[in-house]
């Protein structure tokens, strides 16, 4: 893995749970700066739902952004403009990972603002990436595998959102509870 690069007085935003499986995107809300002495927390969107144009066809995609926040958001109003890669990616990069659930499949993309389609039928990103797999390995979806990152990861928690293609109206999944607490 490549240093994790912090920007000043932010701390490092790096730290977040996206799944996917069956056509559902779930991602945390929490944003975690980890500053060495200690993390700050607050509430975050981390699934943008965008309009697409390639030629005539218009699409619908969802794009889901872990690690770096800032990078991250560059992309996500970079995608699908038909426009260069945003100068500000292109020289300094970042430490991030966007998913883009699209009508033609799912897509990681990174700093250098090429996807890459996935072609396995579950897939996740972020720090809890690991436990969230695991989950669905054992059959659990993308919210429940979100859900239960969050009771491992120390850097994944709040409310649990998703979205899919097929459906306009978010779900939420609730809030997630840390192991221990009530």
């Amino acid at each position: 893995m490549k240093d994790i690069v912090s920007t000043p007085n932010r701390g490092v935003g790096h730290l977040t749970t996206i799944a996917y499986r069956d056509g559902i995107i779930a991602a945390d809300s929490w944003a975690t700066y980890d500053e060495g002495a200690g993390a700050r927390k607050h509430t975050c969107v981390k699934l943008f739902r965008k309009q697409i144009a390639e030629g005539r066809k218009k699409f619908e995609v969802i794009i889901a952004t872990a690690g770096e926040s800032s990078p991250g958001l560059l992309f996500v109003d970079w995608y699908g403009t038909g426009e260069k890669p945003p100068i500000m990616l292109e020289q300094h990069g970042g430490d991030f990972s966007c998913l883009i659930l699209t009508p033609y499949g799912l897509f990681e993309a990174d700093m250098f603002c090429r996807p890459e389609q996935v072609l396995d039928p579950f897939y996740a990103v972020g720090s809890g990436a690991k436990c969230a797999l695991a989950a669905m390995a054992c059959g659990k979806s993308a919210i429940d595998a979100v859900r239960i990152a969050a009771k491992y990861d120390p850097y994944t928690g709040g409310r649990i959102v998703s979205m899919s293609l097929n459906n306009t109206k978010e779900a939420k999944g609730g809030r997630s509870k840390k192991s221990g607490s009530k």
